[in-house]
């Protein structure tokens, strides 16, 4: 196994000390801001005061997100990348052991869904048996062992070493058994406090000098004191008078902005509503499905959302996925906008783990008057519908429930739209009746001799993060100019939540409760207006939502839906490989894909999907390493889901704790342990013998 200082020195390589001291000295100032508040008030008085307001009565499920919620409402980079993640699930796994357990680590109570006055309680006793010093060591540990176990499991292309294939298999081949893959972890997790020790005066001298300049040299030190390894510096901007820039919107000059702003020297300059456009985007097919022109107020919406999802695809991440986003762009209504900014901020940032920032100026062009907006209560909807399995089985879902909807779409190629329309037409015939369907194209233009043309998007391992903002804020723009106050948007209930399978991956937050109580929030102090934006399948596995489609007349549908997440190269590698006329659409390696069979097995669809490129069940030992760490990885997490207690399961994967009203974070557990179930029964039925004698232990 690979020591702990060769493990923190690969994960801090793509830092700098200013990013790790902000990191660890915000945290720990907050953690013990919240340990003197829990001292002298009542759990749900210690929230409110960072703004953190829950209706809900809190239990142990959710506490762990209402705590990080609360932090990163009062210091939102802490959810930033690159160390955003790691600090949440920190932070997270400390309040668990804090509010279920003692100062001794023996369980207080085994029902991890303990009510309020339990969990303050045992909060209050926790941290005055461990103290300030104790309950920082706790998080310390944590934040090293978070950062330990996430190069732990990763295969980066510079190394020599690839630690997440054996983390999954043995010398033999074989895939590691739980019981000695916990006893791996916990080696780490000793090692870590060990350091843990070393590292703490230097924290502690920090939080009480409060001198940031000081505290990045100290660190510093803490680090080489600690694990014989210097943090790196890099130059950084300071003392900036004027706010950077990266993507402008519009034709204002670079030598006038200059007079106001920093602007990045790779700029993006995006252009739509022009004569030259470099981004194809226009109200016309919108304003003529609903009959009359779109309110300037909602243009603006429309126009905020194109640039978000456009500068989510050409604006670069670092290594370490840390990433700027600063905007500049022209509205109709600056004042209205402008108002709203913090609330845009926090949503996109939210998304992406971004450090996002946008401003506005006015656009050059008459406005209508502002009025109040209004809906109403009624049969009518507006459904997100993107083509994919589960926004099919969505559609028949309301249809069938007979509701009157618009389905609402947008895409980047001829392909995509021609399979929604598709589908939608199809729907049409198999229910007897005409469906409103409105699909938009937002992407790059074609023309290359225009001035400012884009090339294509930065290849990323994290692709269209963004892509949500867009398709809500369509959906929004037909809600409001229909006056339907309901908006549907489909996804199952794992997708949705999208906890981390293996700590060394990238997870999506694009349907996460918080961020559609968010992105609703933003609506409302905007239009005035109080949607209700629900997704129907939050505690439904992929599979439950696939039996959707098990009604004769649906079931030929279910192939020409798409799911994977490289659907557009499937055809070109395909003729590469030497398969000839291959008609298909799915990779069949990449995790969608599994998902997605796995729910069609469950269906008993398995003979009406669509084809795939690979058969991972009898081909998986013919797959590249990383496709097979990746694999491995997925059903590890399912072995978990279904062998772990739910306290264990808590502390394993904190992610499943979602605090927001009307969530209830034990129905999601559940309905990931029968996810869980969905995943390996599949790959039991499926999986050749030589597969299923390597995997044996995920197969108990």
């Amino acid at each position: 196994m690979k020591t702990i200082t060769t493990l923190i020195s690969t994960a801090i390589r793509s830092l700098d000390n200013q990013v790790v001291a902000k990191s660890l000295c915000g945290t720990a100032s907050i953690i013990i801001e919240f340990c003197n508040k829990i001292k002298k008030h009542s759990l749900r008085t210690s929230l409110k005061s960072y703004g953190f307001v829950c209706s809900d009565r809190l239990n142990s499920w959710a506490l762990p997100d209402a705590v990080w919620t609360a932090f990163c409402l009062k210091h939102p980079r802490l959810n930033y990348y690159p160390l955003g993640r790691i600090t949440e699930r920190a932070v997270k796994k400390i309040i668990v052991i804090l509010s279920l357990k003692n100062a001794t680590h023996k369980a207080v109570e085994a029902n991890p869904g303990l009510n309020e006055h339990k969990i303050q309680n045992n909060l209050r006793r926790s941290i005055k048996i461990l103290g300030i010093r104790g309950v920082l060591k706790l998080f310390l540990s944590q934040y090293f062992f978070e950062l330990c176990i996430d190069q732990f499991r990763r295969s980066w292309r510079d190394l020599q070493f690839d630690s997440g294939y054996w983390y999954n298999f043995s010398k033999d081949g074989y895939f590691v058994s739980l019981s000695n893959e916990r006893k791996l972890r916990q080696t780490l997790a000793n090692q870590c406090k060990v350091k843990t020790g070393i590292f703490l005066p230097f924290l502690m001298e920090c939080i009480e000098e409060r001198d940031f300049t000081r505290n990045k040299q100290r660190i510093s030190d803490a680090f080489v004191r600690t694990f014989g390894i210097l943090l790196p510096k890099r130059e950084n901007l300071k003392n900036l008078r004027k706010s950077f820039l990266n993507v402008i919107v519009g034709t204002k000059s670079l030598s006038e902005l200059r007079k106001s702003y920093v602007v990045d020297k790779k700029a993006k300059r995006f252009l739509f509503h022009t004569e030259d456009p470099n981004i194809s985007f226009s109200f016309d097919v919108l304003e003529r499905l609903l009959g009359h022109n779109i309110h300037s107020l909602i243009k603006d919406l429309l126009d905020i959302g194109t640039t978000v999802y456009m500068a989510d695809l050409y604006t670069k991440r670092e290594f370490n996925l840390e990433r700027r986003v600063s905007v500049l762009m022209p509205v109709r209504h600056p004042r209205v906008w402008s108002n709203a900014q913090k609330e845009i901020e926090k949503t996109v940032s939210f998304l992406g783990r971004d450090n996002f920032s946008i401003k506005f100026i006015k656009r050059k062009e008459e406005t209508d008057k502002l009025r109040r907006f209004s809906v109403k209560s009624d049969n009518r909807c507006v459904c997100l519908f993107s083509g994919g399995l589960d926004s099919l089985a969505g559609a028949a879902w309301v249809l069938n429930h007979k509701l009157d909807p618009i389905f609402v779409s947008h895409y980047s190629s001829n392909i995509l739209v021609g399979i929604q329309k598709s589908l939608i037409s199809q729907l049409e015939k198999i229910y007897d009746r005409p469906i409103q369907h409105l699909s938009l194209r937002v992407s790059k233009t074609g023309d290359k001799k225009i001035k400012n043309s884009l090339s294509a998007p930065f290849r990323s391992v994290m692709i269209q993060h963004l892509r949500s903002f867009l398709f809500l804020s369509l959906a929004t723009a037909v809600a409001l100019e229909s006056k339907i106050k309901k908006i549907y948007i489909f996804e199952n209930g794992p997708v949705a939540l999208n906890p981390l399978f293996s700590e060394a991956r990238v997870n999506t937050r694009t349907t996460h409760p918080h961020f559609l109580v968010r992105f609703k929030e933003l609506i409302k102090a905007v239009f005035g207006i109080d949607l209700i934006i629900e997704n129907p399948f939050l505690y439904r596995t992929k599979g439950e939502v696939v039996n959707i489609l098990a009604r004769q007349e649906l079931q030929g549908l279910v192939a020409k839906t798409v799911s994977c997440w490289n659907w557009s190269r499937v055809p070109l590698w395909a003729k590469q490989g030497g398969i000839k006329r291959f008609k298909g659409r799915h990779d069949g390696e990449c995790i969608p894909c599994i998902i997605r069979r796995s729910a069609v097995y469950h269906a008993r669809l398995w003979e009406k999907d669509a084809n795939y490129l690979t058969n991972v069940f009898n081909q998986f030992f013919k797959l590249q390493r990383d496709k097979k760490t990746m694999i491995a990885d997925f059903l590890r997490f399912c072995l978990n889901m279904r062998s772990l207690s739910d306290t264990e399961l808590l502390f394993h994967a904190p992610d499943l704790s979602v605090c927001e009203e009307k969530v209830n974070p034990q129905k999601l557990v559940r309905m990931y342990k029968r996810h869980a179930k969905e995943i390996t029964d599949c790959f039991r039925a499926k999986s050749n013998k030589k597969f299923q004698r390597i995997f044996a232990p995920a197969f108990k």
